[in-house]
Parts: C-alpha cells; sequence; structure tokens
C-alpha cells in the first residue's frame, strides 16, 4: 500500500509538472506568421479587426504566445520538450522501478500532445489569435467599433408582452444618452422616450448598450424611428409595421447562423423590407462568436438590415455560454427584460403574436452541455398554463438542441434524450403544438411524436 500511494504521488508530481508546462506554454497563432498551417471553419481573415490595444500588458501578452506558438508548431520542439521529459522520469525513477518509469514516461507522451490539441480547438472556433486569445484572459481590449465616433449601430426590434409596445436595443461605443424617437412619417418623429444604457467587460469588450421601448403604437400604422443620444448623434430612420391583434403573421426561422452567413442575411433583410414576414425567430448559435466579441459586433451590424425592420427573437444555444452566457444576457431586449415575466435576462421568455403564444426556452448549461433548468421548466408550466386557448390556439416553443432527429443519432450525443426525459412528458401534458430547434446544422421536420412514437399520421382533417 505505502509503494502504491508513492506511485500515486510521484506520478501527481510528475502530471503538475507536465501540466504546468503545458499551461506556461499556451499556445496561439497568426495567419501571417505562417509558423503552423493556418486552418479555420473559412472564414475570412479581412472580416476580423486588428488588435487597437498598444497597452504594454496587451503587447506583451501576444509577443509571448506567438513565442511559445514557435514552440509548440515545430516538430523539433515538441521532440526535444519529450526528450527533456522523459530523461526526468528516468532520473527520478530507477531502473529498479520500472513501472513507475512506464508511467511516467506515458504521462509524459501524452502531455505533449495536449497543447497542440488545445491549438486545433482555438482554430476550430475562428478565434484571431492571439489577440483573441489574449482578450479573453482580459489582457488586450477589444472595441465594438473601429471608429468610435460612428452613429449608432446594431439596431434590434423586439417584440414585448404588450402589442403596443416594441422594445429597441443598439451599440455605441462612447457612453451617452439614450433616446428612441418615433411617428408616423418620417419626417415628423413626434414621439420621444429615453431609454438605458449598460455595458459589460467580458473578453476585454469596449462599448455601450442602449435599451429603449417605443410605446402607445397603434396596431396596423407603419412606424418611423431613430436611435441616438437625444442632441447630435442618430441612426438613420429604419420602420416597421405593428401588428394587429390576431392578424396572420409569418416568421423567418433561422438556427446556427455564422457573423458571415451573408446570403442568408441579405435573403432576410430582403423579405424583412418588403413586408414579406412580421418577424425573426433564431433558435441559438448565433454569429458563432464562441468569446470573441468582435465577432458579435460584426454579425449584429450585419442582420440590421433585417433586425431593425423587424423584430427579431432569440433563444440561446451551445455557441453563447461563454462567461455564463454574459455576452448573451447583456446584448438582448426581449421580455422579461423589457417588462416582467421569463427569467429577467433573456435566457427564456414568451408572448404573443397573432393567434400564437410563443415560448422561448433554454436547453444549455453554463458548461455547454443540454439541460432544461427547473426554473425553466417551473416557469413553462405556469406560463403556458395561462395562455387563453381560445384567443391563442397554437403555443409554438423555441430552444436550440432538438429532442429527436434522424441525423446520425445526434440527438443522442448530444443531450436529446436527457431533454426529452426532463421535459417532454410537460410538454406534451400542456398541449404545445409545435417546437422549433437548431443545433444538429440540418434541416428536418417530423410528425407530432411523443415517447419515440408518431401520435398523428392524418392531416386530411
Amino acid at each position: 500500500e505505502i509503494r502504491r500511494l508513492a506511485l500515486i504521488e510521484s506520478s501527481t508530481r510528475m502530471m503538475m509538472k507536465v501540466m504546468m508546462l503545458m499551461l506556461l506554454t499556451t499556445i496561439s497563432v497568426l495567419a501571417q506568421e505562417e509558423i503552423c498551417p493556418y486552418q479555420n471553419r473559412g472564414w475570412s481573415i479581412e472580416h476580423w479587426p486588428m488588435n487597437t490595444d498598444q497597452s504594454e500588458k496587451c503587447q506583451t501578452c501576444t509577443s509571448y504566445f506567438l513565442q511559445e506558438q514557435a514552440i509548440w508548431c515545430n516538430d523539433t520542439s515538441v521532440a526535444a520538450i519529450l526528450n527533456n521529459l522523459d530523461k526526468e522520469c528516468k532520473s527520478k525513477f530507477s531502473i529498479k522501478e520500472p513501472k513507475k518509469r512506464k508511467l511516467c514516461e506515458a504521462v509524459a507522451g501524452i502531455a505533449v500532445q495536449i497543447p497542440p490539441g488545445i491549438q486545433e480547438g482555438m482554430m476550430s472556433l475562428s478565434w484571431p489569435l492571439p489577440e483573441a486569445l489574449c482578450a479573453t484572459l482580459l489582457q488586450c481590449t477589444v472595441d465594438c467599433t473601429l471608429d468610435q465616433l460612428q452613429p449608432p449601430s446594431q439596431v434590434h426590434l423586439s417584440f414585448t408582452s404588450q402589442s403596443s409596445v416594441y422594445g429597441v436595443s443598439w451599440v455605441t461605443f462612447n457612453e451617452s444618452s439614450s433616446f428612441v424617437q418615433y411617428g408616423l412619417s418620417p419626417d415628423k418623429l413626434n414621439l420621444i422616450n429615453e431609454g438605458t444604457l449598460l455595458t459589460y467587460k467580458a473578453s476585454g469588450w469596449r462599448g455601450t448598450i442602449h435599451r429603449a421601448l417605443m410605446t402607445n403604437v397603434e396596431p396596423g400604422q407603419i412606424y418611423y424611428y431613430r436611435v441616438g443620444n437625444g442632441v447630435d448623434m442618430w441612426s438613420k430612420v429604419f420602420n416597421y409595421t405593428a401588428l394587429t391583434p390576431l392578424q396572420d403573421i409569418t416568421f423567418a426561422v433561422l438556427g446556427d447562423i455564422d457573423f458571415e452567413a451573408n446570403a442568408t442575411i441579405a435573403n432576410i433583410g430582403s423579405l424583412a423590407q418588403t413586408g414579406a414576414i412580421q418577424g425573426v425567430i433564431i433558435t441559438g448559435d448565433i454569429s458563432y462568436a464562441d468569446g470573441y466579441e468582435p465577432h458579435w459586433d460584426r454579425f449584429f451590424e450585419r442582420t440590421e438590415v433585417f433586425t431593425a425592420y423587424v423584430p427579431t427573437m432569440v433563444t440561446p444555444g451551445n455557441h453563447e455560454f461563454w462567461f455564463n452566457f454574459t455576452s448573451f444576457k447583456k446584448r438582448f431586449y426581449f421580455p422579461g427584460v423589457t417588462d416582467e415575466g421569463g427569467s429577467g435576462d433573456n435566457m427564456f421568455y414568451s408572448w404573443n403574436s397573432g393567434r400564437a403564444h410563443f415560448v422561448s426556452g433554454n436547453s444549455e448549461s453554463p458548461i455547454d452541455t443540454a439541460n432544461f433548468s427547473d426554473e425553466y421548466l417551473n416557469w413553462l408550466e405556469k406560463d403556458v398554463s395561462a395562455v387563453d386557448r381560445d384567443v391563442y390556439p397554437f403555443v409554438i416553443n423555441f430552444y436550440h438542441r432538438p429532442m429527436y432527429c434522424s441525423n446520425n443519432n445526434e440527438c443522442l450525443n448530444k443531450g436529446g434524450e436527457l431533454l426529452r426525459q426532463q421535459g417532454e412528458q410537460l410538454m406534451n401534458d400542456l398541449k404545445i403544438n409545435l417546437v422549433l430547434n437548431g443545433h444538429v446544422h440540418s434541416y428536418e421536420r417530423t410528425l407530432p411524436v411523443f415517447n419515440w412514437t408518431a401520435t398523428q399520421l392524418d392531416y386530411s382533417e
């Protein structure tokens, strides 16, 4: 037993030493340095803003990671590190201790594979390195825009729990007052409301988020509006059509949309600006920022072609889990934040449009796993149970991860069965009519299903 404990202790010390070595040599890469072949998911580098933080702290961080990158992208350097670790294993454990030596060498062999594995993982995030990594470590700052005097941008409309109230949010670099001006003519914006502002510092982001409400909106009317500081810094004038109670509505539904989905964004923008759709639903994985804040900014600048013209409602996906969903919670302005109800931080909420009650759910956890929290399920039961089904006969629930799909068991592998066990019975009892999901990256629709069985096959009546 003593020998076994001694072996564990020695191996643990060696593992700790190797792990410290790994931490001290965290990897990074810049495409233009060509230290390693640079591969990512296909996002183009010209859309990544170059780092403008010239502080000593930031420059030290980026320089250090570039130096270490040269080590971990060089087969000779990695081989030398492994050779040194093997020598240390032999010096620590004599030939009379073959089990200890063999274990030590095995640990060393595994450990030197970890930094390249981390590098590959970071490349898959489409991070511009090292600036994104240094920003994540709060050594560098990243600005919401390269032009600090840029007018308000990233304008985003949202439904609220009241049909006569619409929410709007936008972003500026500088802190300033928040106002929305609106009216029935682009030349006469005679209504004005003051809003609020906030910010956050995850991944070194610098910017200001503004939120305001357009109240006493008359149904069926076209409203024109602009947002700004109330004095000399305004957005362009946008417009939207306020819904009438119980009208027929058409939504565009998107899922898993990256920050360079230019064709999709243009198509949805055309539908929104021509009145072909009255709203947009995004079922999670918005922009694939993965903790790199400028990708949120680029995405919302591009999607302004529809988010400023029709309310765009979003649910969190697994790619938003960074920093406990901080960016998601702060950047949106949905029911529960605009008013009472929901989670109070955009993670789940509901509203009515047309003849339907919409529920934005949350299938995600802060550690990137599938989960319906008890808080969400308890709220869902109360929320849907209170719906007048004579007025709103259709209940539509959207959240990121699906319970069912036929795509190589992706649903089972990615938490679908857990979600089914947690929430399917409740959703069935609540008679939810339609569920919208993303995550799997393939289009599919199903018959009504409960407990792995289609419950309705005939739609002739």
